[in-house]
C-alpha cells in the first residue's frame, strides 16, 4: 500500500515538473518571439533549452549560497545547444596585407589611476546595439569605441554606422568575422558615416559609402595594449578601448556579477571595455574583487541591459590579448 503510495506521488511531482516546464517554455517562446519552422525543429529547440534551463538552475542556486559570483539568465540564446554557443566566432584577428604597417604596442603605465572608472557617466556611451545573426560584433566593438572617443573629444555623441565596415573594409571578412584594429585602419583612411545615413542590414551587400556624407575622424595614432595594467591606464586617461574575449555557453547565458565561468580556447568576440571596478567585501579593507565594465553586442536582453563586468587581473578569456584603442586629434 505504502509502495503504492510512493509511486502515485511520484507520477504526480513528475507531471507537474513537466507541466511547470511547459508553462516556462511556452512563456519564454512568447517573450523573446521564437517561431519555429517545424514541429521538428521546436522539439530540437525544446531539448537544448531544457539543458540549458537545467544548466541555468544549479547555477544559479550556487550563487544563491555565495558559491559563484555571477548569476544566469534563461535569455535569448537558451534555446541554442552547448556546441552551437561553444562555436560562434566572430573575431578573426587576420594578418596586415604588405601595404599595412602593423599597430604598434603602446604603453600608457602611469603611476597612480583612478580606482574605478564609469564612462557610461560621461553621456559618451552610445545605446546598446544588437548584432543579430551576423558575425559583425568586430564592427560594432570599433564603431562603440569611435562613437565614444570622438564625444570624449568634444562632439556630439552620433550613433555610426557598423554596416559601412561589414560592406566596405576591404581586410575584414563581414558576417564572417573581422579585427577591430584592421577596421580602425579602414576608418583612418575614408571616415565613417553615421547608422542613419547607412543602416545596419544583419547582413553583408556591396558597399554603398558616399564619402561626402561620412565624417572624417583625425586619428594620430592607433595601437595595441600589451597588458591589463596598461589596459586600464588607457580606459582612465583616454576612454574605451576594444577586446577580444573568449566565449563559451556560460557567457552567453551571463545575467548579473562579475563574470568568471569557463572560457573558449582562444578570443573569438570582440567587446568594448567602458570602464573598471573593485568590488569590496567591507568597506575599507583591500580584500576586494576587481573588475571590468564591458559593453556588448547581444542586445539589452542579455546581462545588465547590454552591459556586464568581468573579472580583472586575471587575464580572463584571453582579454589581453587583442587589446587596441586610438587616439583622436582635437
Amino acid at each position: 500500500m505504502h509502495l503504492n503510495l510512493l509511486f502515485f506521488s511520484i507520477i504526480v511531482m513528475s507531471a507537474s515538473a513537466s507541466n511547470l516546464l511547459d508553462e516556462e517554455w511556452n512563456t519564454w517562446k512568447e517573450k523573446y518571439e521564437k517561431k519555429y519552422a517545424s514541429s521538428e525543429d521546436e522539439l530540437f529547440r525544446r531539448k537544448a533549452w531544457e539543458v540549458n534551463w537545467d544548466k541555468v538552475t544549479k547555477h544559479n542556486q550556487l550563487a544563491d549560497q555565495g558559491l559563484k559570483k555571477y548569476t544566469m539568465a534563461m535569455n535569448h540564446f537558451a534555446d541554442m545547444t552547448s556546441e552551437e554557443m561553444n562555436s560562434r566566432n566572430c573575431f578573426l584577428p587576420t594578418h596586415y596585407p604588405s601595404k599595412h604597417k602593423p599597430a604598434p604596442r603602446y604603453n600608457v603605465k602611469h603611476a597612480k589611476i583612478s580606482k574605478g572608472v564609469d564612462w557610461r557617466d560621461s553621456n559618451c556611451i552610445s545605446p546598446v546595439k544588437n548584432q543579430g545573426y551576423c558575425g559583425s560584433c568586430w564592427a560594432f566593438a570599433t564603431v562603440g569605441v569611435l562613437e565614444a572617443l570622438h564625444c570624449l573629444n568634444g562632439n556630439e555623441l552620433h550613433n555610426l554606422s557598423e554596416q559601412q565596415l561589414v560592406d566596405c573594409d576591404p581586410i575584414d571578412h563581414g558576417c564572417c568575422g573581422g579585427f577591430p584594429i584592421n577596421a580602425i585602419d579602414y576608418i583612418t583612411q575614408e571616415g565613417i558615416m553615421k547608422s542613419e545615413d547607412y543602416e545596419y542590414e544583419e547582413k553583408q551587400f556591396y558597399c554603398r559609402y558616399d564619402s561626402s556624407n561620412a565624417i572624417q575622424l583625425n586619428v594620430s595614432k592607433y595601437y595595441v595594449l600589451p597588458n591589463e595594467e596598461n589596459m586600464a591606464s588607457s580606459v582612465a586617461k583616454d576612454g574605451p578601448i576594444t577586446v577580444g574575449f573568449g566565449v563559451n555557453r556560460d557567457f552567453m547565458l551571463y545575467s548579473k556579477g562579475i563574470f568568471d565561468g569557463e572560457c573558449a580556447p582562444r578570443p573569438n568576440h570582440a567587446i568594448i571595455i567602458v570602464g573598471y571596478g573593485t568590488l569590496h567585501c567591507e568597506e575599507g579593507k583591500d580584500d576586494g574583487e576587481d573588475y571590468w565594465i564591458i559593453k556588448n553586442s547581444w542586445g539589452t536582453e542579455w546581462g545588465e541591459d547590454g552591459f556586464g563586468k568581468i573579472m580583472r587581473n586575471k587575464d580572463m578569456c584571453g582579454i589581453s590579448e587583442f587589446a587596441a584603442s586610438l587616439e583622436l586629434k582635437p
